[in-house]
């Protein structure tokens, strides 16, 4: 059975209802539930020399900061730019899970322009190396903090999303037949 991911417009809603301080202890959870879950990958980023990289979706409120290397990786909610980071990596939503779940390739979706990158970006090319060889899925990650009840917390997530979707293309019909009717 095909083991699906969260959606991005699902990832998107629900980052840009979310108050900075919320999110803030949102990632936290997630990201102790996901050291438990990958350690190899968070040993692995320990590894890796001191950085720090802004972390822009494009498409949401939110912009992150992601420190890694001699200590613990974290994830940071940006209220405002930092005072100094090495890198920055820059793109819609779905470009970024896409390639933290390894669904596509980080040096096409560059060359695409569908990402930006600037400063170091040997920091970027070590970040992705790292997460390229751990198999992340975020909505599989997030309903485990659930213990007993991921499996039905990652199904109502499915459903909920993929009415969304239905209505959302309902919508849209509804709106092209009245542009049309005009």
């Amino acid at each position: 059975m095909p083991n699906p991911s969260l959606s991005p417009s699902f990832a998107r809603t629900t980052l840009n209802a979310l108050p900075g301080t919320a999110l803030q202890h949102a990632l936290n959870a997630l990201l102790r539930r996901m050291r438990q879950k990958h350690s190899k990958l968070f040993a692995n980023l320990r590894r890796l020399d001191p950085a720090v990289v802004v972390v822009e979706p494009t498409d949401t409120q939110h912009r992150f900061l992601l420190t890694f290397g001699g200590n613990d990786a974290a994830l940071t909610v940006l209220d405002a730019p930092p005072a100094a980071s090495d890198a920055a990596i820059k793109g819609k939503l779905s470009v970024l899970l896409d390639m933290l779940e390894g669904r596509t390739d980080g040096d096409t979706v560059f060359f695409s322009r569908d990402l930006e990158i600037t400063g170091n970006t040997a920091v970027i090319v070590a970040l992705r190396n790292t997460l390229d060889r751990e198999e992340i899925n975020v909505l599989n990650d997030a309903a485990s903090m659930f213990g007993p009840y991921a499996g039905p917390i990652r199904e109502a997530v499915l459903l909920i999303d993929a009415v969304a979707q239905h209505l959302r293309h309902r919508i849209d019909q509804r709106e092209k037949e009245r542009a049309f009717a005009r």
